[in-house]
């Protein structure tokens, strides 16, 4: 039997937006280096007790150092994003575009893998 994980007090910190804060539980992580850039990347998911979901990536690069956070909430067709600072809505779809568009910045080959990459998070999360 598989023992529920308590909710804790989570703060995400974020470089390009406010703090974002919540009772939640760390539902995925995923850790990945990169050999030939010499980048690592940490993602974690949680789910907040409101049923949002909380989504954080920090990056690597020898010296430079990036946060990023943001607070999802899905209303059906529409989900609500902030990253701390400001409140967005956008349908679904056009969801996966930006959050892809918004991670990659080596072309369009890296595009297509981070949108599949986002996808199966967030398939990961929703079940």
């Amino acid at each position: 039997m598989k023992k529920k994980a308590r909710l804790k007090r989570v703060t995400l910190e974020n470089d390009f937006g406010g703090p974002i804060s919540f009772a939640g539980k760390l539902q995925n992580e995923s850790m990945n280096y990169c050999e030939g850039g010499g980048e690592l990347v940490s993602e974690k998911i949680f789910l907040s007790e409101k049923g949002r979901t909380g989504y954080s990536v920090a990056t690597r690069n020898k010296d430079v150092r990036e946060k990023r956070a943001y607070l999802l909430e899905d209303q059906g067709e529409m989900c609500l994003v902030s990253n701390g600072s400001i409140l967005l809505g956008m349908d679904t779809d056009n969801l996966l575009t930006f959050f892809a568009q918004a991670l990659s910045e080596e072309g369009v080959e890296a595009f297509k893998d981070e949108l599949e990459h986002v996808r199966k998070q967030l398939e990961a999360v929703n079940g």
